[in-house]
Formats: structure tokens, C-alpha cells, sequence
């Protein structure tokens, strides 16, 4: 079996849901006959980097959160 996972890795909401796959995943018997493929997806595609700002406080910014 193949599991293909498309994942933003800035969004902290795609890690955590990373982190529930694998923990799903350890306990899952039929691992040995799993292929998992990860794929990076931008889901915020008008993000440009500009010089003395991280994406922590691009995110902060777009999402009205200090």
C-alpha cells in the first residue's frame, strides 16, 4: 500500500497532524507493507520572504495574532 501525505512544513497545524499519523502508524501491524511518500505543499502562496522578518511574524501578522 502507498500513503501519499501533502504537508506544509511551516503550518503548525500539518505537524501535528504528522505527528498523530505516526504515532497511528507505530501501531499499525501492517506497516512493513506501507510505502509513505511526503510531498511539501505551500498553502499560503503569497508568502515573500523579505529581509528582518521570520515567518513566525509573517504568520503572527496574516493571522492578527501577537
Amino acid at each position: 500500500m502507498q500513503v501519499e501525505i501533502w504537508s506544509d512544513v511551516v503550518c503548525p497545524f500539518c505537524y501535528i497532524g504528522k505527528r498523530k499519523f505516526e504515532k497511528a502508524f507505530a501501531s499499525f501491524d501492517g506497516k512493513d507493507t506501507v510505502e509513505i511518500i511526503w510531498r511539501s505543499f505551500q498553502l499560503d502562496a503569497d508568502f515573500k520572504p523579505t529581509a528582518g522578518t521570520s515567518v513566525h511574524e509573517y504568520l503572527a501578522n496574516r493571522k492578527g495574532v501577537p
